[in-house]
């Protein structure tokens, strides 16, 4: 059987698989009984750009005796994302908490408009909501220079909607579903008054899943200059080709 190795950032770990991704995606989402209801968001690797155990895997990734593939080898869940090159990341995978899986592969980052101030949930290494300033690649440059006392090694986000908000905090919220919208427009006035801040936490820890509707550009990962751009469908491109994801993605499961 094929091996697999997939950087998972729900939670943070490398994993080792017979399942391909969409399978993985589902095992990961509602396990191999039905009875778990969860989110994902992984990647899959290069096994050839990555030092792996790779005698460890041969010990234990081995089919089960009824001749099922291995659903999951743990290979680390500690600081991981650090270790893993950009080079070595293939696409990215979203799955819903009912199993379907959305693959997106990187390019070129291009704004789709431009924005005073953004809104990005961070997954790795901190799962904390900040609205910026700076643009995805700068904001990037900012947290892993590691000239300043507040740095990272590398990161990974996703940037949210904030709509008209991102141009004046004091518009309409409208179909924004963010828990405490009166907090979040708090946040957005305070940084967009404050000359010298750049930055502006919104919530400390990420306390639920990700309503994935709530996307804007895409999904970051990068350290310093170097970063890798997965970009969220648009509208039409989800509600044709991507429907039955898009469906699942709207409603809650559990």
């Amino acid at each position: 059987m094929k091996s697999h190795y997939y950087l998972v950032a729900t939670p943070e770990s490398l994993i080792a698989s017979h399942l391909g991704p969409v399978e993985f995606g589902n095992y990961l989402a509602v396990g191999t009984k039905k009875n778990l209801r969860a989110q994902s968001v992984y990647f899959e690797i290069d096994p050839a750009k990555v030092n792996l155990p790779l005698d460890y895997v041969k010990e234990k990734l081995v089919p089960y005796e009824n001749g099922e593939p291995k659903r999951s080898v743990y290979l680390s869940i500690y600081r991981v994302f650090e270790a893993i090159p950009l080079e070595a990341l293939k696409n990215l995978y979203l799955a819903t908490d009912d199993g379907k899986v959305l693959e997106i592969q990187a390019t070129d980052y291009v704004a789709k408009s431009k924005k005073d101030i953004h809104l990005y949930q961070q997954y790795n290494p901190f799962s904390t909501m900040v609205a910026s300033k700076l643009n995805p690649p700068e904001f990037i440059q900012y947290l892993t220079d590691g000239s300043r006392p507040v740095a990272v090694p590398k990161l990974f986000f996703v940037e949210l909607q904030l709509n008209q908000l991102a141009n004046d905090p004091t518009l309409p919220i409208q179909n924004l579903p963010y828990r405490n919208p009166a907090h979040l427009r708090e946040c957005l006035i305070k940084l967009n008054e404050t000359s010298q801040r750049l930055t502006k936490t919104v919530l400390r820890e990420r306390h639920s899943e990700l309503p994935y509707r709530t996307i804007e550009d895409g999904f970051f990962i990068g350290e310093r200059d170097h970063y890798l751009f997965y970009p969220f469908p648009g509208q039409e491109e989800l509600e044709s080709t991507h429907f039955a994801w898009w469906r699942s993605a709207l409603v809650q499961h559990f």
